[in-house]
């Protein structure tokens, strides 16, 4: 079903570019996010012993990523483009679903989307968005910030109330086990055939056209 299944998505572009290729970017990146949904999910699954209120907030976590991958997913399918073609990025799921214990899954998720909080992360995503012009990418861009803040919030609830003592302490846990498993995409990412997205960026520029407000 899907044609490229790989432990990074590739060298993806992070400098100046212009705002559609921005959203093609993020909304790609909202599509590949069902290795957070694994994660989550088999954390949720291996952590029985943990209490109710611990699994509202991992179900609710895992709905949204799933919903975020949902917005690529509509998003590539608006412009006709077959989503199932593109890099499919595996190891957010496979390294921590393997190597990991339930806890330290979520403390590498909770790494992930701490860093996401930085003024160059989900704000600059929502701005790049909203300055396209583009209606439908400033909506999913806004639902995935306000999800990311919420996520932030609920890891911090979870872990501190059943691992960790004190903030410091996850966020150093966190930066550890982050470091750890990065030597994986960045190792793939490596790769000759990472170099693949000005490629696709060029096939689907004349797909591009601004949703409808």
């Amino acid at each position: 079903r899907f044609l490229r299944l790989w432990d990074s998505r590739g060298r993806l572009p992070y400098d100046e570019r212009p705002h559609d290729e921005i959203n093609w970017r993020m909304l790609y990146v909202r599509l590949t996010e069902m290795h957070a949904v694994e994660l989550v999910a088999l954390t949720l699954y291996e952590w029985p012993d943990a209490s109710f209120d611990v699994h509202r907030d991992l179900a609710r976590h895992l709905w949204d990523e799933a919903r975020h991958s949902m917005f690529g997913e509509a998003w590539f399918e608006t412009h006709g483009i077959d989503w199932q073609t593109v890099p499919h990025d595996l190891s957010f799921a496979s390294y921590p679903n393997t190597e990991l214990e339930p806890n330290e899954r979520y403390a590498l998720l909770y790494a992930a989307e701490h860093t996401a909080m930085r003024r160059d992360g989900k704000r600059a995503q929502h701005e790049a968005a909203a300055a396209s012009g583009d209606a439908l990418a400033t909506l999913y861009q806004d639902f995935d910030w306000a999800d990311e803040v919420l996520h932030v919030h609920l890891a911090r609830r979870v872990l501190l109330a059943h691992v960790y003592e004190t903030t410091k302490e996850l966020d150093e846990a966190a930066d550890r086990l982050w470091e750890a498993f990065d030597r994986i995409p960045e190792a793939d990412r490596a790769l000759p055939r990472s170099d693949w997205w000005d490629e696709f960026y060029a096939g689907v520029r004349s797909y591009s056209t601004v949703s409808p407000r």
